[in-house]
């Protein structure tokens, strides 16, 4: 009987050990596939570049319109991907190789491993962005010190995006001290990082700033001089009132006050300024600079189609169509938000818990954004109307269609996309370049490293993980060539449509025999 116990016990023993290493060794394969996709969706170190770009071009270079487009389309790119891959699906064997790791790690005095937290943690951080993004900075801030309270002693790229994204918002409510303290904080805990080499130049552009403003405030330049003081230091309510101080203002000053009203959110009356420098004669240089801003907002901050056509004109008759093609361009490889319809696509859960309430606030400003969205919509197509603009027809219908449609989003269903995709007349001669969650973006060429790919037009390019491309087609006429492919080697293959599979394998439905590995192919572009 005690040998049968023994041998019992000893099955049991072998049977443990051998099911916890099998469920620890699938624990850890999907949290190494989880921290793989997380850096790619996530991509910290371009969202580090791009707000160095965003800052200095706030601080240096207020007026370089090909940098703000670039920005732009570098930012639509940061945590802006379809996040399937990153869906846990732990069975009963993953869960328990869990509780074998977090044993032993408690033994080990070391933080336990939550893989469902950190999923969490990228929707929470995704959000955040989505709002430091569209201007809500203080919806934004708000849910930067809920994940700062969340990953208070954690060392982790989240913490210090956290911290450096929570400072520029701060800075931009105005904030200053706690933007310092924030700002600091990335300093000393992320040392030699490009997080902290970024919070270091943006308070090295704070001090800057709070140098300059006290120089005026015991200089004495007369008021024309001090609101361009003003404005080239940032501080856009006191350029306004230093303004109001003129009995008239003179283009530049016109241009100026419209340049600080768009910055503190007052886009429709900024644009009623924008489009009087326009029509007027004297200031040609300031007729140009207005228009590319009119540009700018109805293609990017508050998309009017009837503006844009407007600018277009105008353009055109100030021998600036350059700048509305390039601005045009940039536009066309900005992604859309997939952010917005994730979260307004969720399940709320069960009612009551923490989770259910946090995701239930989320979607709450989510859709108080977006009715303040379509408020502001409105308003500038008041104006548009009000400056004599020709309302174009589609748009007319628009806005009667968008009324009630706030959270259409839900209704959303997935459908199968077809392989012909429509070409607009400006794609014609372009790659159309779809991804994996059905977004299309037109494009001269792509290039990759076998890890990122960068999709080029005109003067600007969109990088994105090489995983988020489904397949490349061309636009061009049935029966010319199609595709051009080299290969790092050297060898050139032309295709007449690439698709990409999940194993990294780019290969025509028509040449299956061929077939290019992401880590071999270099250039795609039209033939």
């Amino acid at each position: 009987m005690r040998k049968f116990l023994f041998f019992l016990i000893f099955i049991l023993l072998f049977g443990f050990f051998g099911l916890a290493s099998q469920s620890i060794v699938g624990v850890k394969l999907q949290e190494l596939r989880f921290g793989i996709l997380r850096d790619q969706l996530m991509n910290y170190e371009l969202s580090s570049q791009t707000l160095r770009e965003r800052l200095k071009q706030m601080f240096l270079s207020k007026d370089d319109y090909l940098q703000e487009v670039k920005v732009n389309i570098l930012e639509s790119g940061i945590m802006n991907s379809e996040t399937k891959g990153l869906e846990l699906e732990m069975s009963w064997r993953d869960k328990f190789g869990l509780a074998v790791i977090n044993a032993v790690r408690a033994l080990n005095f070391k933080p336990f491993l939550e893989l469902e937290e950190q999923q969490k943690t990228i929707i929470r951080l995704q959000f955040a962005f989505y709002m430091e993004r569209t201007r809500k900075f203080s919806i934004s801030s708000k849910k930067y010190e809920e994940l700062e309270e969340i990953l208070e002693g954690s060392v982790a790229d989240e913490m210090a995006f956290t911290l450096l994204h929570n400072g520029y918002c701060l800075v931009m409510m105005g904030e200053r001290e706690r933007a310092y303290v924030k700002l600091r904080r990335a300093i000393d805990i992320f040392p030699g990082t490009h997080y902290a080499e970024n919070a270091e130049l943006l308070i090295s552009f704070l001090q800057e700033g709070d140098k300059r403003k006290m120089d005026l405030k015991t200089s004495n330049k007369k008021p024309e001089e001090l609101a361009y003081s003003l404005f080239q230091a940032g501080d856009y309510e006191e350029t306004l009132k230093t303004l109001e101080t003129l009995p008239k203002l003179t283009g530049d000053q016109s241009y100026i006050k419209a340049r600080s009203m768009e910055e503190l959110g007052k886009t429709s009356n900024a644009v009623k300024e924008y489009i009087q420098l326009v029509k007027q004669k004297d200031n040609k240089e300031v007729a140009i600079r207005a228009n590319r801003r009119l540009l700018l907002i109805g293609n990017f901050y508050q998309e009017n189609k009837s503006l844009v056509e407007f600018s277009k004109g105008e353009a055109e008759k100030l021998g600036d169509d350059k700048a509305a093609k390039q601005i045009e361009d940039g536009k066309s490889l900005v992604l859309k938000p997939i952010i917005v319809e994730k979260i307004l696509k969720a399940e709320t859960g069960k009612t009551g818990t923490e989770e259910a309430k946090e995701l239930a606030e989320i979607k709450e400003n989510l859709k108080d954004s977006l009715e303040e969205s379509k408020a502001e919509t409105k308003k500038l197509l008041t104006v548009v109307q009000e400056e004599n603009i020709p309302i174009l027809k589609e748009e007319i219908q628009f806005e009667e269609k968008k009324e009630d449609k706030s959270a259409e989003v839900v209704k959303v269903e997935k459908r199968k996309i077809p392989n012909i995709a429509i070409v607009r007349p400006e794609e014609k001669g372009k790659l159309q370049v779809r991804l994996t969650d059905g977004r299309v973006i037109a494009c001269d060429s792509l290039h990759t490293n076998g890890k990122i790919v960068s999709l080029k037009l005109g003067d600007f390019s969109l990088e994105l993980p090489i995983d988020l491309i489904g397949s490349v087609l061309t636009t061009v006429q049935k029966g010319d060539t199609g595709l051009l492919v080299e290969e790092k080697g050297g060898k050139s293959t032309v295709f007449d449509k690439l698709e990409r599979n999940k194993e990294g394998e780019w290969f025509s439905s028509k040449k299956l025999e061929t077939k290019i590995q992401d880590s071999e192919l270099k250039e795609v572009k039209v033939n």
